[in-house]
């Protein structure tokens, strides 16, 4: 489809904005992390102490019939995770409540997003659970509230290249 703000097609170059892991991990030396840090693709527990989760924050995009998700990682309280952790291969953990919990990552481009707040919903067990951004003034809670255009879809492309 294409641009009406630039006359590109983007829909072929749609690459999804991801981030490897939380922003506090990259914070801590690499002997911290050998001995500080337990991680998979999906989790990431820092000295016993502070607890991630990776998740999808999607933005609907107004000229496609689909979401453009950003992978990004979020904070949650201790229990929350334990609880996520008991319900992760459940087939029912979506009618699970929503977990509040602030963003681990900041986005490029964007005023800071590390520590956003939002809420986590579980999906099921062989999907990522999403985030919805408390509602704010931030540019990016305006995003998800309002849909991107495909062409700010592109922009945020262009950052994960």
């Amino acid at each position: 489809m294409m641009c009406s703000q630039c006359g590109k097609d983007h829909a072929d170059d749609l690459g999804e904005l991801a981030f490897r892991r939380p922003d506090a991990l990259f914070a801590l030396s690499a002997e911290e992390r050998e001995h500080k840090v337990r991680e998979s693709n999906d989790w990431c527990v820092i000295a016993g102490e502070r607890f991630f989760l990776r998740a999808l924050l999607p933005l609907a995009v107004a000229q496609m019939n689909d979401s453009y998700c950003i992978g990004i990682w979020v904070e949650l309280q201790p229990s929350d995770f334990e609880r996520v952790c008991e319900l992760w291969r459940d087939e029912g953990q979506a009618g699970e409540p929503p977990f509040a919990v602030r963003l681990a990552n900041s986005i490029a481009n964007l005023p800071e997003t590390l520590g956003l707040e939002g809420l986590l919903q579980l999906s099921g067990p062989t999907s990522r659970p999403s985030v919805t951004l408390s509602a704010s003034s931030h540019p990016l809670a305006v995003e998800q509230a309002n849909g991107i255009s495909l062409h700010r879809a592109h922009e945020y492309s262009v950052i994960f290249a």
